[in-house]
């Protein structure tokens, strides 16, 4: 029996949200064969994923075409061996795979008979397309990372804003500038010479971000759009009600109602998140009598899913309409991006609150509400592992749940950045 196949993954480099084909051949029809695919990720923690599969009467495997007759991924899926890559459940550190930092992300392929290995190969992954220029920006109090994608510009720019655990990734701007948008990371909290805590963070902070902007020549003042994820979900929605300059929002599980600050004692609520001129943003605070009891704690040691929690809160409906966001000044297009199965609060809800504010006041302009079935709220760049399910909090440290499953993030990751392209592309291609 011949144990010369080959492993072909095409293209062998590609940008990390570009999906590969995985195909083999040289084996004997009928012949079952694991493949094994592992990565390395910013914590060095390794994750895997495997699957095996029967070759066909030519002794070839196609990964996008044939369904596994077992691994940790079922149906045919040419990216199925990427999201369903699982670290070993005696990693102590069970965080989501997140790479802050966008270095290159080589990935080991390696085809198994009989559980001996028969064929290897290796493919790299990057955040970073060819003449992309990384620029560190410590400026006017701002803390961040420009990248700028090559060509005279001057460029469309989205600035990056982290979620409620805070600090600087730079992954999502990276992207965005490898796609011809300049990307600015900035981080507003939970990083050196910035605040500790999402408290009374100053909205002017952000307006200083968006003139450092507009005075640089590379980058094109007149085409600025925000995107983040959850408490930076409702941020963005927040800045682009507030700042005329903003001229795209893309909001990840976001909230079209302003919450309370979180500290890292836990404590959630009982301080502003934001403020501008000197006063609190009007934020959500519930009256106790108004609200139905408590929702139960889960199992000792079982993550937390505080989508309960926030539904309890909206229950006041007068307090809660006093902390929308008026998204409808925001002066250009709005993509809302939820999931459906959201266990850190109930995204779905929240985006329709700024989805029907925006239908109300009949918004000039484009705007779309992206609800996806069986996702949480981990909805992020395409094309990662999706199976971490609940994770310690970067803030506080208490472990939360985040709702879904694997595959129908995996889903919505790809739906969802598809999405944010085009709308970008129209948004700003009369502009171009």
């Amino acid at each position: 029996m011949t144990r010369s196949g080959e492993i072909h993954v095409d293209p062998p480099r590609s940008m990390v949200d570009e999906p590969l084909r995985i195909w083999l051949d040289g084996f004997e029809p009928g012949q079952r064969v694991t493949l094994r695919a592992s990565q390395t990720d910013d914590l060095a923690r390794t994750w895997r994923a495997h699957a095996t599969f029967v070759a066909d009467a030519n002794g070839r495997i196609d990964v996008s075409a044939q369904a596994p007759v077992s691994g940790t991924y079922a149906d045919a899926d040419a990216m199925g061996l990427i999201w369903s890559m699982q670290l070993a459940a005696d990693e102590p550190n069970q965080a989501p795979f997140f790479r802050k930092e966008p270095t290159p992300l080589p990935i080991e392929v390696v085809a198994e008979v009989d559980a001996a290995a028969v064929a290897r190969t290796a493919a790299e992954r990057v955040y970073v397309a060819d003449g992309v220029e990384r620029i560190p920006v410590h400026e006017d109090g701002l803390v961040g990372t420009l990248f700028v994608p090559p060509g005279h510009g001057p460029h469309p720019v989205v600035i990056t804003l982290s979620g409620s655990g805070g600090g600087l990734s730079e992954s999502g701007a990276a992207l965005y500038a490898s796609h011809g948008y300049a990307g600015f990371a900035l981080a507003y909290f939970n990083y050196a010479d910035l605040p500790p805590d999402l408290i009374e963070i100053p909205l002017e902070y952000f307006e200083t971000g968006i003139r450092w902007v507009q005075r640089q020549s590379t980058l094109d003042g007149d085409r600025i759009g925000v995107s983040g994820t959850s408490r930076g979900g409702e941020l963005v929605l927040l800045l682009g009600a507030t700042f005329p300059a903003v001229r795209a929002v893309i909001a990840y599980v976001p909230s079209g109602i302003v919450h309370g600050g979180i500290a890292r004692s836990g404590v959630r609520g009982a301080s502003p998140a934001w403020t501008f001129h000197g006063e609190a943003v009007p934020y959500l605070q519930p009256r106790p009598e108004r609200l139905s009891a408590e929702p139960p704690a889960p199992p000792k040691g079982e993550p937390i899913p505080l989508t309960p929690r926030f539904l309890r809160n909206l229950e006041d409906q007068e307090a809660a309409e006093r902390a929308e966001i008026p998204v409808e000044r925001i002066n250009g297009p709005v993509l809302l991006i939820s999931g459906k199965d959201d266990a850190m609060w109930p995204s779905e809800r929240m985006a329709e609150i700024a989805r029907r504010r925006l239908e109300a006041h009949h918004f000039p302009h484009p705007y779309k509400h992206l609800a996806y079935a069986g996702a949480g709220h981990m909805i992020g760049t395409p094309y990662l592992p999706t199976t971490v399910l609940a994770s310690r909090h970067p803030l506080t440290g208490e472990v939360f749940a985040y709702g879904g499953t694997p595959k129908a993030y995996a889903a919505a990751r790809e739906d969802s950045w598809r999405e944010i392209l085009k709308m970008l592309l129209e948004a700003w291609r009369s502009q171009t």
